[in-house]
């Protein structure tokens, strides 16, 4: 059986209005800031293609991927609609490329490892679902398939629907892990939430 194709998704195109200034470029010691701290999560997982979710307007993080790893820059298609954009922008992009699977990555989070991103594609592959984390909704391991992408594009259309990760969970069959542990989920939205956790 052949290795399923796998996108590996730095979302970090959020306007981090609560943080007062873009998450990603947060300082992290031993990385130039949390942006390359995930990334180099994603990297250890060794997939197909590692992608980065980020609007035109904000700036560069200055990103590579090692040899033999494809990169690109995904952005919105539509702007403003939270995390749901980005991952319907990731589909989207999986299914022209003809990528089987994803798992997304929000960049708040200072304290996910990347076996905590193995664990969930491992689990979700064997069980062919999408899987999660008790404790939150992202990260996210995601089979890539037309009704999925049909769906998010009728979310996001549709002014009135919730537009949320957690309504993809629960509209598609989804498996939710124990959580890895004490701050692995850890999401750092505000100030002072980053003070509190920037240096666990």
């Amino acid at each position: 059986m052949n290795t399923p194709q796998l996108a590996a998704v730095l979302l970090a195109g959020g306007s981090s209005q609560r943080m007062g200034q873009d998450k990603a470029l947060l300082p992290v010691k031993g990385f130039r800031h949390l942006g390359e701290r995930n990334w180099q999560q994603l990297i250890a997982l060794k997939p197909t293609v590692l992608w980065l979710s980020r609007q035109p307007h904000q700036a560069e993080l200055g990103l590579s991927a090692p040899e033999g790893c494809h990169y690109k820059i995904l952005a919105d298609d539509i702007a403003g609609a939270g995390p749901l954009a980005g991952i319907q922008a990731a589909v989207k992009a999986a299914l022209n490329d003809q990528i089987d699977e994803l798992i997304l990555l929000p960049v708040d989070m200072p304290h996910i490892r990347s076996q905590d991103l193995q664990l969930l594609i491992s689990s979700g592959r064997a069980a062919g679902k999408a899987a999660c984390y008790q404790q939150d909704f992202l990260p996210l391991y995601l089979p890539v398939s037309q009704e999925l992408l049909h769906w998010l594009n009728e979310q996001l259309q549709n002014p009135a629907a919730r537009r949320s990760v957690g309504s993809l969970i629960h509209t598609f069959a989804s498996m939710q892990l124990p959580s890895p542990g004490t701050h692995a989920l850890t999401n750092t939205n505000t100030p002072d939430e980053w003070a509190e956790h920037a240096h666990h």
